[in-house]
């Protein structure tokens, strides 16, 4: 008597299938092995479908629930079209046809490939089978990286969706145009941070405003709610990531992402040294010096308080104490206006007197008004005497910056040396290790463990290296560095007023001496070091 089945048809295509033509389209799978079900007098129960999806994973909605159906016995047979619809990873594929259908009950049959578990003279060709259809999701895998990697070398954006501020060109969707409808939204975003704003105060600002977000943009062109739960307002991350991106200086860097592997789908961040940067690819947002006044920013790392009105101080994260080395505090000096209202006065203290008292170092008082004409007056003469005699200038800086880093470089080379020297016997140790394993002088566990240890080290080491190697670069900028200052500078020969983004653009930071006598006077020392250039005596 003939068993009777109750038939679970089970039909996928990936994206890379869809390239072979239509004959293994879901509708023609579905439509063959329905034919099928009904010559043999079957019952068709379901059909199973995933359309668009990779056969090197088994998380499939359609697969999920054909294996659920299999669980709870509403079917007892799986039709497939070949063995490289159930999946392209051989040994998980192995573990469904061999394990996992058996255990359930299930009969399981790739119709054009021949293989029936009810019949066990195939098992080798189903072997053969999955590792010939895991060669093929390799091989697939590889092509389509070659392929993204050209278009990235090319410098043709590959991503889903342009950034904000840009779309993607009607001619050509590996092109970015501006967005006159976002691109000013950008371009307030670079201003507030180069007024000093931090992440978190510009997107305040921007959600104080209603300032739609990114993704708002997206679902309004696809003519969607905005059906997200998270995102629908500006966050201070989302901010970081705008204001790092070198699409808005025209650049095109993209390889900072891929797969764990051809298998393994989770995406992981790539190392800066894998990632493909081209220059120039389509028209910037904003300009070079808003970029580099940005990054100036970011270098110092100023962590700034704003102010009551919302503003933030105006050397706020510029100014450290030349004892202890912390920042100042900025405060309100209480003096009262003749009318009796609160003044405007600012001044400076030492962080740490501020907090700890005059146990741990002294106030370092510093009046606002005070320091802006001192800084003022450096400003002018340094333009003045750029414009006047540039020659003795530049002598001057380069004197005082051999005289700062000759230490400083000495002690790179020599750590760089001996990084260099334990990375080569780090070669040779794994090698020798390897040989030991082979030969069977060491077991198995010991090389492993040898091996980690090793690999551990070694991407210290690389690390270093890389560290040490900018390091001694940019001591080797020091005369184009000069140079950049130099036709900087000369612009300000005219200053009449100090603001904080030409305070970012020129000073990396200021030290403010505590007040002492001399003669009978009172006397501080206070060292402005210019950005490129640092401290230049008068």
């Amino acid at each position: 008597m003939q068993e009777t089945y109750n038939v679970g048809i089970y039909c996928r295509l990936s994206r890379e299938d869809e390239r072979t033509g239509e004959s293994v389209s879901v509708e023609n799978q579905r439509e063959m092995l329905s034919r099928y079900v009904r010559e043999q007098g079957w019952n068709l129960y379901a059909a199973y479908c995933d359309d668009g999806v990779s056969g090197t994973t088994f998380d499939r909605p359609g697969f999920n629930q054909l294996i659920a159906d299999a669980t709870a016995g509403k079917i007892n047979l799986v039709l497939c079209k070949d063995l490289s619809r159930l999946g392209r990873d051989y040994i998980e594929s192995g573990k469904y046809t061999d394990i996992v259908f058996p255990s359930l009950g299930c009969r399981f049959i790739a119709l054009n490939d021949g293989v029936d578990t009810a019949h066990k003279n195939n098992e080798m060709l189903v072997i053969l089978k999955n590792v010939m259809n895991d060669l093929y999701a390799r091989d697939t895998s590889s092509k389509i990286k070659a392929v993204k990697r050209s278009s990235f070398q090319a410098g043709k954006y590959v991503g889903c969706y342009a950034p904000i501020g840009y779309l993607k060109s009607p001619e050509d969707k590996h092109v970015l145009v501006i967005d006159p409808a976002t691109a000013p939204i950008v371009r307030r975003i670079f201003d507030l941070r180069c007024q000093g704003c931090s992440y978190r105060k510009i997107a305040t600002t921007l959600n104080t405003e209603q300032v739609p977000t990114p993704s708002s943009f997206y679902y309004l062109r696809q003519g969607k709610p905005n059906i997200r739960k998270e995102g629908g307002y500006w966050q201070a991350q989302t901010v970081k990531a705008i204001l790092q991106n070198e699409v808005y200086i025209g650049h095109m860097v993209q390889n900072k992402t891929g797969n764990v592997s051809y298998k393994v789908h989770k995406q992981v961040d790539k190392p800066e040294s894998e990632w493909i940067r081209v220059e120039g690819t389509h028209e910037p947002l904003v300009s070079m010096e808003v970029w580099e006044l940005v990054r100036t920013i970011e270098k110092q790392n100023t962590r700034s308080r704003t102010q009551a009105n919302g503003e933030t101080a105006l050397f706020a994260g510029l100014l450290r104490c030349m004892d202890c080395g912390s920042l100042m505090r900025s405060y309100h000096d209480g003096r009262r206006r003749k009318d009796g209202s609160k003044s405007s006065y600012r001044s400076y203290a030492c962080g740490r007197y501020s907090s700890g008292g005059k146990t741990v170092c002294t106030a370092h008082i510093m009046n606002q008004r005070v320091l802006i004409e001192i800084v003022l007056t450096d400003i002018r003469a340094k333009a003045e005497l750029a414009k006047r005699d540039p020659d003795s200038l530049i002598e001057r800086i380069q004197a005082q910056r051999r005289a700062a880093t000759a230490g400083e470089i000495k002690r790179a080379q020599a750590t760089l040396t001996a990084v260099e020297k334990r990375l080569a016997e780090l070669s040779r140790l794994t090698q020798a290790i390897y040989e030991d394993k082979v030969m069977g002088r060491i077991p198995e566990a010991v090389c492993v463990q040898l091996m980690n240890q090793y690999e551990a080290e070694r991407t210290e080491k690389l690390e270093q290296r890389a560290h040490l190697s900018g390091e001694l670069e940019a001591y080797q900028q020091e005369t184009d560095d000069v140079q950049q200052w130099m036709s900087l500078i000369r612009e300000y020969a005219k200053l009449e007023e100090l603001d904080r983004p030409t305070l970012l653009r020129l000073i990396k930071r200021i030290d403010i001496g505590e007040r002492k006598i001399e003669d009978g006077r009172k006397v501080r020392d206070i060292r402005i070091h210019y950005n490129f250039v640092g401290y230049i005596e008068a």
